[in-house]
């Protein structure tokens, strides 16, 4: 699987050097709208895809923390993640070596912080507010637009693809939840699991037995 990782990610940065279509930051208006903050003139779906691929990062803490047994940390790629997306991940997966750690490194209070259920409903509450933004006031014609006039918006797009599949196998072959499908629906997917981790756990499941 870590060749699997290793060969996405050189698919997304071929995509993103050579495919993707759109203008460069300089002359794209849609991008320095976005980095700056004003939404105002930026399609509300291309909003929420944008601050979605925001919360990830912190959806990536709680998944990769917990379970931080290889010779490589995970913080430092979960961090730079806020800036880089699956262009950070990726390539942690791909090279992070075997489990050398009995138990996961870090305090055990920051670990309890990521996974408490107030931290995870609140993540969620973001989730919603930009699923709701999306569907009333966004455009899938305008975002088709801007997808191919930006750059960077056609690179976030294929980055949340990724992130969404890296979540998905995280919760199922990580965590070992039930139900991990449900992480194909962004932000909101992963995170529910989570949230009721206790109870999906296949490893749970089969001690109970």
């Amino acid at each position: 699987m870590k060749k699997m990782f290793l060969f996405v990610w050189i698919l997304l940065l071929s995509y993103t050097i050579f495919l993707a279509p759109g203008h460069g930051f300089g002359d794209d208006p849609t991008a320095r709208a976005l980095v700056s903050g004003d939404f105002s003139n930026v399609d509300p779906l291309v909003t929420a895809v944008f601050s979605m691929l925001g919360l990830y990062p912190v959806i990536f803490l709680m998944l990769l923390i917990p379970k931080d047994r290889c010779r490589w940390p995970a913080w430092p790629f979960a961090l730079f993640s806020f800036g880089l997306g699956a262009f950070s991940i990726l390539p942690y997966l791909a090279f992070r070596k075997d489990v050398t750690r009995r138990e996961a490194r870090g305090p055990g209070w920051l670990r309890s912080v990521l996974l408490h259920p107030i931290t995870i409903v609140f993540a969620l509450f973001i989730a919603v507010t930009l699923y709701l933004t999306a569907i009333t006031g966004g455009s899938v014609t305008a975002y088709g637009e801007a997808f191919m006039s930006s750059h960077l918006v056609s690179t976030m797009t294929v980055d949340l693809l990724v992130v969404v599949w890296i979540t998905f196998w995280l919760a199922k072959y990580e965590w070992h939840l039930r139900f991990s499908w449900l992480a194909f629906i962004p932000a909101v997917g992963v995170l529910v699991l989570l949230l009721q981790r206790k109870k999906l756990s296949v490893e749970e499941s089969n001690e109970d037995r």
